[in-house]
């Protein structure tokens, strides 16, 4: 796992601290969190509300995930800001009823996860909510101009910025000699 460092004691609930649903709102701060691309910052506490509800085979959790990270555009590279909102749902079944739930095909429970004892922690649900709720392509604006392929200047602060460089395949030199005579 990317974030196994990651923890925090209020993401584990204890199941046997309610009858049938348990609601709650909590703020958890870390430092970083590991993306594919970056490590991102976290600008703000992560505020986590979640709902869990007792079912006849097994707990039901979902919730939402609020948050700001530092990310790194992907066009200019520049620093900015971004507003997290994700949501998370899971199922969680005691893993001494895996081997029967196997049987039953549970094909419709695509986010089931088994657990032991009597304690489920949320806090691969929240990083995984957090994780897609960054862009696959983060960009400081969407009009965000990159950086010149030939010099790398940032277009964003430079927008009359032209690099005259002419770059001739080598292969191709003599032809364009040819071509510049004929011109003349």
């Amino acid at each position: 796992m990317l974030n196994e460092h990651l923890k925090s004691k209020k993401l584990e609930i204890q199941i046997e601290s309610f009858e049938k649903t348990f609601k709650n709102s909590i703020e958890i701060t870390w430092d970083k969190i590991k993306l594919l691309s970056e490590d991102a910052k976290f600008l703000s506490p992560i505020k986590v509300e979640f709902n869990l509800k007792k079912l006849k085979n097994g707990i039901e959790v979902y919730g939402t995930v609020d948050t700001e990270l530092e990310l790194s555009c992907s066009r200019c590279l520049e620093k900015f800001n971004h507003k997290i909102n994700g949501q998370f749902e899971a199922f969680y079944i005691k893993k001494e009823h895996m081997e029967l739930n196997e049987k039953e095909e549970l094909s419709d429970l695509e986010n089931t996860i088994y657990y032991e004892n009597s304690e489920i922690d949320l806090t691969e649900r929240v990083i995984e909510a957090i994780i897609l709720a960054v862009p696959d392509i983060p960009l400081c604006k969407n009009d965000c101009k990159g950086l010149c392929p030939i010099c790398g200047e940032n277009l964003n602060e430079h927008p009359d910025h032209n690099c005259e460089v002419e770059d001739i395949d080598p292969r191709f030199e003599k032809l364009k000699q040819l071509l510049d005579n004929n011109l003349d």
